[in-house]
C-alpha cells in the first residue's frame, strides 16, 4: 500500500474525530512513514511495518480523547455547576467581611498606581528643572556659578532620563502583575461557578 492510500485510510477511520485530532493522527503516521523511508525502507515496507488498518483503527479508538458516543465537541453539553446552599449562606453572611477585605486589597492596588503616577510627576519636575537651567546659564555672573548651574542642569536631565526608563519598566511589571491577578481570579471564578 502506498503512503497516500494509507493516509487516506487513516482519514477515513478517524472521520468521527474532530479535525484537529484527526490531523494529529495523520501527521503522526505520515512522519512515521517518512522516517522509515529515510532509514532505507521502501514506502510499501514502511506502511506495512505500521500494522494493519484494523489494528491502527483499534489503537486510535482506545487512545483518542473523543469517544464514538460524542463525535463532535459541539454536541457536548456542559453541565452547569450549582453552588451548595451552605456556600451561598456563607457568602451572604460573610459579605461584610469579604467585601471589606476586597475593598482594602483594591485600595492597595490603586495606591500602587498612585505611587507610580507620583513618581512620573516627580520625573517631569526634575526634567523641567534641567530644562530651566539652560536659560539660567545666561543670567549667572561668574564662571563658578555658570559651571555649577550647567552641572546641576545636566545632572537633572540625566536623572530624569534614568528615572523615566525605570518607571516605564515598573509600569510594565505592574501591568503584568495586574493581568496575572485578573487571570487567576477569572480561573478561580470559573471553577466555582
Amino acid at each position: 500500500m502506498t503512503k497516500a492510500a494509507f493516509i487516506e485510510n487513516i482519514r477515513q477511520i478517524t472521520s468521527y474525530l474532530p479535525v484537529n485530532e484527526r490531523e494529529k493522527y495523520v501527521e503522526y503516521y505520515s512522519e512515521m512513514i517518512d522516517d522509515a523511508v529515510e532509514d532505507g525502507m521502501s514506502e510499501e515496507e514502511a506502511v506495512a511495518s505500521l500494522g494493519t488498518i484494523e489494528e491502527i483503527s483499534a489503537y486510535i479508538r482506545e487512545n483518542s480523547a473523543q469517544s464514538i458516543q460524542s463525535p463532535a465537541p459541539e454536541s457536548v453539553v456542559r453541565e452547569k455547576k450549582h453552588l451548595p446552599v451552605w456556600a451561598i449562606v456563607l457568602i451572604v453572611l460573610g459579605f461584610p467581611i469579604w467585601f471589606s477585605l476586597l475593598c482594602a486589597v483594591f485600595s492597595i492596588y490603586i495606591s500602587g498606581w498612585a505611587v507610580i503616577i507620583s513618581l512620573f510627576a516627580a520625573d517631569i519636575s526634575i526634567f523641567a528643572a534641567g530644562i530651566v537651567s539652560v536659560p539660567a546659564l545666561f543670567m549667572v555672573g561668574s564662571l563658578a556659578k555658570l559651571l555649577i548651574t550647567l552641572g546641576l542642569g545636566l545632572f537633572c536631565l540625566g536623572l530624569s532620563g534614568l528615572m523615566f526608563i525605570g518607571l516605564v519598566k515598573l509600569s510594565e511589571l505592574y501591568v503584568k502583575f495586574t493581568v496575572f491577578i485578573v487571570r487567576k481570579t477569572v480561573d478561580a471564578m470559573k471553577e466555582v461557578f
